[in-house]
C-alpha cells in the first residue's frame, strides 16, 4: 500500500505542478501575442519571435508531460513480478533510444510551429499596419 500511496502521489503532484506551471502560457493565443508584442507605436520582432517559441513549448511540455503521467500510471497499474525487480540493460537502452528520438521529434515540431506562430502574427501586424483610408475633410471659410 505505501509503494502505491507513493508512486501514485509522485505521478498526481507532478500533474499539478505542470498545470500551475503552464496555465497561464496555454492562454496565449496569437492575437494576444501581437497584443503583448506590439507597443503603441511599433511592434518588436524579437520579442514576438520569443512569445510564439515559448507558447510552442509550453505546448509541447504539456504534451511530454501527460506522456510522461501515462506510462507511470500504466506502470504502477501493471501488476508486479518477482523478475520486474531486476535491470533489464536492454530495456535501459531502449529506453533511451526512444527518448532521444522524441526529444528530436520534439525539437523539429517546436521549430516549424513557432515559426508558423510568427508569421501568423507578422500577417495580423501587417493588417494593422497597412495604410488605411484617409478621410480628407475640408474646412470651409466662413
Amino acid at each position: 500500500m505505501l509503494r502505491t500511496f507513493i508512486q501514485m502521489t509522485a505521478m498526481i503532484l507532478t500533474l499539478e505542478a505542470s498545470f500551475f506551471l503552464i496555465k497561464t502560457n496555454l492562454g496565449l493565443s496569437v492575437k494576444t501575442i501581437v497584443e503583448l508584442s506590439t507597443p503603441y507605436f511599433d511592434y518588436h520582432e524579437e520579442i514576438l519571435r520569443n512569445l510564439a517559441k515559448q507558447t510552442v513549448d509550453t505546448q509541447v511540455g504539456l504534451f511530454l508531460l501527460l506522456l510522461s503521467l501515462t506510462l507511470q500510471m500504466g506502470n504502477a497499474l501493471w501488476p508486479l513480478r518477482y523478475k520486474d525487480f531486476c535491470i533489464d540493460w536492454y530495456g535501459i537502452l531502449a529506453s533511451f533510444i526512444f527518448c532521444t528520438l522524441v526529444l528530436a521529434i520534439s525539437y523539429l515540431y517546436t521549430y516549424c510551429r513557432s515559426k508558423k506562430l510568427f508569421s501568423q502574427c507578422m500577417q495580423i501586424i501587417k493588417q494593422r499596419h497597412s495604410p488605411k483610408k484617409q478621410c480628407n475633410i475640408t474646412l470651409q471659410d466662413s
